[in-house]
């Protein structure tokens, strides 16, 4: 552990259903909270020491609080970390939380949002980041372009406004690459997706952001649980699963044969990535 790094104990009186994965789920998840302390109403230092112990309140895991480098620790991932942004100006922040279960999630932004509302705020640097994974890494391959069609699908990745060098809708990176040219680029300045996998059984979402994003509760849970629904349909074969791919392979049929030949070039590239029409 790095020396600039504090670890505080776990509030084990925290008064919450406990919301660590439970032996039976089968996916796990995580969330990054981006946003500015208010500087010009409060002392920056004094103000983490206040956010961490309101997170303290609420949270019954312990809580890695670092001003200067990433957290190191082994376990960090099981931890509340509050840490820097590379991204960010200096009076940035990062909030993560530890890998938790979908209700955890949701209890988490409950909390969370209305403590940057408090001390800080959100512009256009700023984002949420949610993280899904199975929790087995059993092999299984997940098709991401088949993700990445039903999010798109859903109207989720285009809902929130543009952050320009910060996370590209991943859409508008197929427009004009192919899938190979698209992976040389994705991590390009400018260029970051705001969908990616970033392991066979793991996606991370970035579409969430931009100038006071925290305000938007109700619509940040809403869809986080259909970003989860799409995850449950691309890693199980079940008879919703194929009914939907059949849905997305004939309406793409249809649009491809109709449309425009920039937005035909767009879905012909997502479309033949996920495999839906070779």
């Amino acid at each position: 552990m790095l020396e600039t790094t504090k670890r505080y104990k776990a509030n084990r009186a925290c008064a919450f259903d406990c919301y660590d994965l439970q032996q039976n789920d089968m996916y796990q998840f995580g969330c990054e909270f981006e946003f500015y302390i208010n500087v010009e109403k409060y002392n920056f230092l004094e103000t983490i020491e206040k956010i961490k112990d309101e997170v303290f309140n609420f949270s019954n895991v312990d809580i890695l609080v670092d001003i200067s480098y990433l957290p190191n620790d082994l376990d960090k991932n099981q931890c509340i970390q509050i840490k820097p942004d590379q991204s960010l100006q200096t009076n940035g922040i990062e909030i993560s939380l530890p890998i938790t279960s979908q209700k955890g999630i949701k209890y988490y932004i409950k909390s969370i949002l209305p403590l940057i509302e408090k001390y800080g705020y959100t512009n256009g640097d700023t984002g949420l980041h949610f993280h899904i994974s199975t929790v087995k890494t059993d092999g299984k391959n997940l098709n991401f372009y088949l993700y990445m069609l039903m999010c798109h699908d859903e109207n989720l990745l285009s809902s929130w406004q543009p952050r320009s060098g910060y996370s590209h809708n991943v859409m508008d990176i197929l427009l004009n690459n192919t899938k190979v040219e698209s992976r040389k680029i994705k991590n390009d300045k400018g260029k970051v997706w705001n969908l990616e996998r970033l392991a066979p059984s793991h996606i991370e979402i970035k579409s969430i952001g931009g100038i006071d994003y925290h305000k938007e509760m109700n619509k940040i849970l809403t869809e986080f649980d259909v970003y989860v629904k799409c995850f449950e349909m691309i890693s199980h074969k079940n008879d919703t699963n194929i009914e939907y791919r059949k849905k997305l392979i004939k309406e793409h049929k249809e649009l491809i044969d109709s449309i425009n030949p920039s937005t035909k070039k767009e879905f012909s590239n997502a479309v033949n990535s996920a495999g839906l029409i070779g």
